[in-house]
């Protein structure tokens, strides 16, 4: 990363941006390693790291002495107070409807970027990922990683993809079966993972357009339940009336494959 000649008003706030970014784009980095990428001296950047630790933006692995981000800096190119609040506001009614953690994600540069999200009331919260959480383009194909897959103009590729293949068992995919879940997700605009990872959790997912292209995706974190999966059909459906409301400037319908549940297609 090359040092900005701009002159900024808080040279401070800038540098640990700057630094946020080094991080995210080219880390994990040691310190030597990142006063190459950001050219300045350790000792300001020390000082940078420990306070982006503390704030929880930044973690150091012991072992190897290398730091790495622990949140993303998105950029939006839509009105962010108006819709935000739109994003957050569906958020929470779906975590209070349906008792799951509701989930917003929008493409960064390495993946699926986590940016807000709503637990349900009066229950213990149990899913682990948080604020800034990168579901990579490649990897694990979830469900959010199937529909950026289908979305974002990112194809399975002919191997690596993985998915929990029983519940806490992660298998690989064939590739057959990787491009068939992605063309699933591209058609029906939503997907959801059969078994639960190793963490006690899986996930629904619904795309978000805007002109028809990928604006974000939203989810549903659940944990196990004791009517295990009778309740499903039901919280799809409010994430997908959700997801709709959510949609601006474009025509998409969401379809359902199960018509024994009575699903009915949801157009916006």
């Amino acid at each position: 990363m090359k040092q900005s000649s701009i002159r900024y008003e808080a040279p401070a706030l800038a540098r640990g941006i700057e630094v946020l970014r080094a991080l995210e784009q080219d880390g994990p980095l040691t310190l030597e390693g990142l006063a190459r990428a950001v050219q300045a001296p350790k000792s300001s950047l020390l000082r940078i790291l420990n306070t982006l630790i503390a704030l929880n933006l930044a973690a150091r692995d012991d072992t190897d002495k290398h730091y790495h981000a622990q949140a993303s800096l998105v950029e939006f190119d839509r009105n962010p107070q108006r819709f935000t609040r739109r994003v957050s506001q569906a958020l929470q009614r779906l975590a209070d409807g349906t008792a799951c953690t509701a989930e917003w994600y929008v493409p960064g540069k390495s993946g699926m970027v986590l940016v807000q999200r709503a637990v349900p009331p009066r229950r213990e919260v149990r899913v682990m990922a948080r604020i800034g959480f990168v579901r990579p383009w490649h990897g694990e194909l979830e469900a959010v990683s199937c529909l950026a897959a289908a979305w974002h103009g990112r194809q399975a590729r002919a191997a690596g993809w993985w998915a929990y293949v029983r519940d806490g068992v992660e298998g690989k995919l064939a590739a057959k079966l990787a491009a068939e879940r992605v063309a699933s997700a591209r058609r029906l605009g939503h997907a959801a993972d059969e078994h639960f990872n190793t963490h006690g959790v899986r996930r629904m997912a619904c795309v978000v357009l805007e002109q028809n292209e990928l604006a974000g995706i939203v989810a549903l974190a659940e944990n196990f339940m004791p009517e295990g999966d009778a309740s499903r059909p039901a919280r799809l459906r409010a994430l997908a009336n959700a997801a709709a409301g959510l949609c601006e400037n474009t025509a998409f319908t969401f379809e359902f494959d199960d018509k024994a549940n009575g699903e009915r297609s949801l157009e916006k």
